[in-house]
């Protein structure tokens, strides 16, 4: 079973979950002056250290693994909310700048700014193809950046208030979560074909998907605004089964046959047997939102 690292975006510190005892091993805190908020949001991993981008204090925050302290913080710009890492560059998301942000990790610099779409919020990565997908909140957008050149190669259309996007474990789709945030409508989960960059399928999901974890055949998305889980078949394209959690559910893995996400009104870690149902919590910090299972 592996570790769990978890942005608590309310409090100044990253939880570590040991996922086979479920329990917090340790905190592992961003040092702050004066009673300074952080923010820590987004979170991936670079080589031995992982990378925090953190929303409050418009700043990128490196952390040590194997020592579990925060090695490094560089100002980045206004409102960091996600982060992914490619050969020695951070790809971060600025919100209100409306921006990708470059930053050179081994010269700790930045050295580039990509404009995207209105309030981006969630970015991941493709290395085979060296592709960035970006989901712009404010326009209902998608912006695909080529990294190698550091270029815009597409822009796509989507249902209202995208809150994430990835690209499918076979490279070939690109699933967001078309969230409705605020709306009495339904979300949704669109694919979209690389292809011809269109929406080729969409699947009604529960009230404002926010978040998704992908692996090769399923989908599992955690639904912010109806605290519930849901499991997509991909290759049918259909949701399979719906989980009540309760509270609000936000960042999300998979291990195994269990389920793991964040419940940002509560501030509870979930752990959900996907074949039993049976629910476990354990308290966290405040507002758990981005998390990556190592």
């Amino acid at each position: 079973m592996g570790e769990l690292f978890i942005c608590n975006t309310s409090s100044n510190y990253i939880s570590k979950i040991n996922t086979k005892l479920l329990e917090e091993e340790l905190r592992i805190k961003l040092v702050c002056d004066n009673n300074e908020k952080i923010g820590p949001h987004g979170i991936s991993r670079y080589n031995d250290k992982l990378l925090v981008a953190n929303s409050y204090s418009n700043s990128l925050s490196i952390i040590d693994i194997q020592k579990n302290i925060e090695i490094e913080r560089h100002f980045i710009g206004m409102n960091c909310n996600d982060v992914v890492a490619a050969g020695n560059f951070a790809y971060i998301l600025c919100s209100e700048l409306n921006n990708v942000t470059v930053f050179d990790l081994l010269e700790g610099k930045v050295v580039e700014e990509i404009p995207c779409g209105d309030m981006p919020h969630s970015i991941d990565i493709n290395k085979q193809h060296k592709l960035l997908i970006i989901s712009n909140f404010g326009d209902d957008s998608l912006t695909l950046i080529d990294y190698a050149k550091n270029e815009i190669v597409g822009n796509i259309r989507v249902g209202a208030y995208p809150s994430k996007a990835m690209f499918t474990v076979d490279g070939r789709h690109v699933l967001v979560c078309e969230s409705f945030i605020g709306s009495d409508f339904r979300g949704s989960i669109g694919m979209i074909s690389l292809k011809n960059r269109k929406i080729v399928n969409r699947v009604a999901v529960g009230n404002s998907p926010v978040d998704m974890f992908l692996n090769e055949n399923e989908c599992y998305v955690s639904n912010f605004g109806e605290g519930s889980v849901s499991i997509l078949d991909i290759n049918h394209f259909k949701e399979i089964k719906r989980i009540n959690t309760g509270g609000m559910p936000r960042g999300i893995v998979k291990e195994q046959n269990n389920i793991f996400v964040g419940d940002n009104y509560n501030n509870l870690l979930i752990k959900i047997d996907v074949n039993s149902g049976i629910k476990t919590n354990i308290p966290i910090g405040s507002e758990p939102t981005g998390m990556i299972l190592l």
